[in-house]
């Protein structure tokens, strides 16, 4: 069975799976030792010739494998959380898996961080400083204020515990209405409207699919209370971004911590620069280059076992659902 191994030669050369590494992991795994063989490819004009005799992939890059021909390409290993975009391009009868999970120690504590600027008033006093503007506010702790966490996967699941140990009550929101992590409720997405005039904090992980997309207009943004601020971390579609500065500008929402956005890189022109109240991070504060790989590599080799053993594969990503 062939594995081919396709790098970006744009993106950091910390998150390239080397050929030679995945051997060496391999070769440690009794039920592994053996059992494939290896190429790796980091020249777009090349990876057709490498997909067309693949078996299986690890990507470190986005493929629109339908353009190519995988006669014998049965599963994908991808490097990303969101699938999106993969999904559009997907051959039938492969399986995609992704990186779901690998991010959550980091993204939970950047969600708390967030969070905890909004009750302590940083991004307004971001913005007095940048105006030498001296306006003291006082207010309490985060004990029991409400976050409304939209998702609770892998990001969400470890940022729930770490809101609920800092005294955050804590409402999860998935599309059964149903979560292990460590809520004080969890609700369908379709019952959020009754919540969000409660809500302290909003915090979205969520991927982008038909359900989710634009799931915050106008009209649910209009339904928080002028205290709520908002801590975007998955898909930046999920939300209207012009909508969401309106109400920023208009002083009808805390802030809003983003790390996601529209357009990336944003445009200098861009009027969220200037926005009142924005925390803005250029799409970063959920990765850790100095552990992704090796947290992708250890969902890989899992899976590699599972996948000889004919078990469920873990992280497979459902395509009707689209995560």
């Amino acid at each position: 069975m062939h594995i081919h191994i396709e790098n970006d030669a744009s993106g950091p050369f910390a998150l390239h799976l080397s050929r030679e590494r995945l051997q060496q992991q391999l070769d440690a795994h009794p039920k592994l030792r053996s059992h494939f063989t290896l190429t790796e490819n980091s020249d777009p004009a090349q990876t057709a010739t490498f997909l067309a005799n693949c078996d299986l992939l690890w990507s470190g890059r986005k493929l629109a494998l339908d353009a190519f021909s995988t006669p014998r390409l049965r599963w994908v290993q991808v490097m990303s959380a969101g699938v999106e975009q993969w999904l559009a391009h997907l051959p039938k009868g492969v399986t995609l898996t992704n990186a779901s999970g690998v991010h959550g120690d980091k993204g939970a504590e950047f969600i708390l961080m967030a969070a905890l600027m909004f009750n302590f008033g940083i991004p307004g006093f971001l913005q007095d400083q940048a105006q030498r503007l001296w306006r003291p506010t006082f207010g309490g702790c985060a004990r029991g204020k409400t976050v409304l966490l939209l998702g609770v996967g892998g990001i969400g699941s470890a940022a729930a515990r770490l809101l609920t140990a800092q005294g955050y009550r804590v409402i999860g929101v998935t599309r059964s209405g149903q979560c292990d992590a460590d809520v004080a409720r969890c609700i369908r997405i379709d019952a959020i409207d009754d919540v969000l005039p409660q809500v302290d904090v909003l915090v979205s992980t969520l991927p982008l699919t038909p359900q989710t997309e634009m799931l915050f207009d106008r009209r649910r943004l209009d339904l928080l209370p002028a205290r709520a601020g908002i801590v975007i971390v998955g898909r930046a579609a999920v939300f209207d971004y012009a909508a969401m500065r309106e109400k920023l500008c208009a002083g009808e929402l805390a802030g809003a911590v983003l790390d996601v956005y529209p357009q990336e890189p944003l445009p200098a022109d861009d009027a969220l620069w200037n926005t009142p109240g924005v925390v803005m991070t250029p799409h970063c504060s959920l990765d850790d280059h100095s552990a992704y790989l090796e947290g992708c590599l250890e969902v890989f080799i899992d899976n590699l076992v599972r996948y000889r053993s004919g078990d469920p594969l873990r992280n497979q990503v459902d395509v009707e659902r689209g995560y």
